[in-house]
């Protein structure tokens, strides 16, 4: 466990190929239409669309910093705690989940955020099943992320700040970690009812990581 705390190795290939990808966009803008969450074209043949719209950060210079920022923090924690074999199903989960809703409420633009969100989702609810045991500041970087997508969800950047201090504050007030973590469940269903891709994304992950979960009991009392 010591080995992978310190050589998060899955995360920072995620985060050089995130690198890579904002440097493309940035030199070659044009890439970004053509990769971008389109859903009027998927029946024309471009299937590409349902995997490209990871690469490019629509939003703008602020969605690229956020997004690497998160995908390296809550990437890492979810090395050190699921391995990285889960962290790719999570990955997978979340993204999946995210472009289904995304095509689904015909929604273009395109951006990362639902596969880290998968990964958030998998922690919280592989922590609450007692799989794992997290330091604070771990359990913090996950339900601070979920708090600031639920604050941007519902209030814009503003909320979302709010949102990720009121995180640090609950955290060192409450010692019951399971109480932080069914917070970030609870602004996972707020965000899903309110038809947000991230809420989709993180539920995507939870359900996800449920499964594993279960799987893994399984094994160990037939075992």
């Amino acid at each position: 466990m010591d080995a992978v705390r310190r050589v998060p190795i899955i995360t920072a290939a995620a985060v050089g190929v995130a690198v890579v990808a904002a440097v493309v966009q940035y030199a070659a803008p044009a890439v970004v239409p053509v990769l971008q969450r389109d859903p009027g074209v998927l029946e024309t043949g471009q299937w590409w669309r349902l995997v490209t719209p990871l690469f490019v950060q629509t939003l703008g210079w602020y969605q690229v910093v956020a997004n690497l920022i998160t995908l390296a923090v809550v990437g890492a924690v979810a090395e050190w705690q699921l391995g990285r074999a889960r962290w790719a199903v999570l990955f997978a989960a979340g993204t999946v989940g995210g472009q289904i809703a995304a095509y689904a409420w015909q929604e273009p633009g395109g951006g990362d955020s639902i596969a880290i969100c998968g990964l958030a989702g998998g922690v919280v609810v592989w922590l609450l099943a007692g799989r794992a045991t997290a330091s604070r500041w771990e359990v913090g970087i996950v339900v601070g992320y979920v708090a600031a997508l639920t604050g941007w969800g519902f209030g814009g950047i503003r909320a979302a700040g709010v949102a990720v201090v009121a995180t640090v504050v609950v955290m060192y007030a409450v010692p019951a970690r399971p109480f932080v973590l069914l917070g970030a469940v609870a602004c996972t269903a707020a965000l899903t009812i309110t038809a947000d891709l991230h809420g989709v994304s993180l539920l995507s992950g939870m359900v996800t990581a449920l499964v594993l979960a279960l799987r893994g009991t399984r094994v160990l009392q037939d075992g």
